[in-house]
């Protein structure tokens, strides 16, 4: 059995809420241009503009993450970010639990979030993945917790037992 997930923000209210603000600053800055209120430089200064929006629109869409679970192991990427996946076999793991939880308010929101002894992988999900591992905890938002609960009972029965 394996668990293969894919989270991204494509869809989300985060991408609309960045259109509806990006296209009005845009016709703001063409009509000013066209008004000759921006000067004589107003077109470089709109292109510069549009190619941030541009750019921060295509980053935000390209973010996600994979979480994979295996028999053996659980593995994640979060491209553009971290393209290589990281393998966590289940024998340094000292704890693993599906918690029903708003990761937005617990973690600190959306995206990935660092802290001292935390690592947290947050999209639009009400359920949470909590791996404890030896010095660190990492924090996969999921929406296949069910089949992530069955995952963790096969690696009951390979032989893992959580330490916690």
């Amino acid at each position: 059995m394996v668990v293969n997930e894919t989270q991204s923000f494509r869809g989300s209210f985060i991408m609309f809420g960045m259109i509806m603000l990006e296209v009005p600053t845009l016709v703001l800055l063409i009509v000013l241009w066209q008004k000759g209120k921006l000067g004589e430089d107003g077109l470089p200064a709109i292109l510069f503009v549009g190619a941030i929006i541009l750019i921060t629109f295509l980053f935000l869409m390209s973010i996600k993450l994979e979480l994979r679970m295996d028999d053996k192991s659980i593995a994640f990427r979060n491209p553009p970010l971290k393209n290589k996946w990281q393998k966590i076999p289940f024998s340094e793991i000292n704890s693993i639990q599906v918690k029903k939880m708003d990761g937005l308010l617990e973690y600190g929101g959306i995206g990935v979030r660092y802290s001292k002894n935390v690592k947290a992988y947050i999209f639009f999900s009400d359920h949470v993945v909590e791996v404890q591992l030896q010095t660190k905890k990492l924090v996969f938002s999921t929406r296949k917790h069910n089949e992530v609960k069955e995952m963790i009972e096969v690696w009951n029965e390979n032989g893992f037992e959580n330490k916690t």
